[in-house]
């Protein structure tokens, strides 16, 4: 049983992670149109109050993504730690929130405009390093133990943090 547990959640962070490249092919698109410029986007629009009245992700994406959009669905999504601010009933992060990748809360905020090639972003990190989406939870496995959570970087990398590569 434990190789089978392995195995499927190898196999999850390998879906997870070609999700996170096509959404960050849609992104791409995105910032075409937008001539580099980050979007205001609500990273958890089912919190009340809402942190702002901008679009999801999803709803920001959705003229880019074909089909149904299963794209930002990760099948190892769970939500283990429920926050008060949200509402309560559900399992997934994609069921409440329509997708299991949170948007980077500062881009969303802070930095929305601001073309996505602008070092001030990048102050602090690489571009490599700085996170668009991510995983709302450590899906993969323990928290901080490489592999556990899938990003998706500025220079459109799809990886975790803690990865060597």
């Amino acid at each position: 049983m434990p190789v089978l547990t392995t195995v499927r959640r190898s196999s999850y962070r390998t879906t997870c992670r070609a999700h996170l490249r096509d959404i960050g092919a849609q992104f791409q698109m995105y910032l075409t149109d937008s001539k580099n410029r980050l979007p205001r986007v609500n990273p958890i629009p089912s919190l009340k109050p809402p942190l702002n009245d901008a679009p999801s992700i999803v709803e920001l994406l959705k003229p880019y993504h074909r089909g149904e959009g299963k794209v930002f669905r990760c099948p190892a999504d769970r939500i283990t730690l429920p926050s008060a601010a949200a509402p309560a009933g559900y399992v997934t992060y994609f069921e409440r929130e329509g997708t299991s990748y949170m948007y980077n809360e500062n881009l969303a905020t802070r930095y929305a405009g601001m073309q996505i090639n602008d070092t001030r972003l990048y102050q602090e990190r690489k571009q490599s390093l700085l996170p668009i989406l991510s995983d709302f939870e450590s899906f993969h496995g323990p928290k901080g133990t490489n592999g556990s959570m899938n990003h998706l970087f500025a220079d459109m990398h799809v990886g975790d943090l803690l990865d060597v590569n």
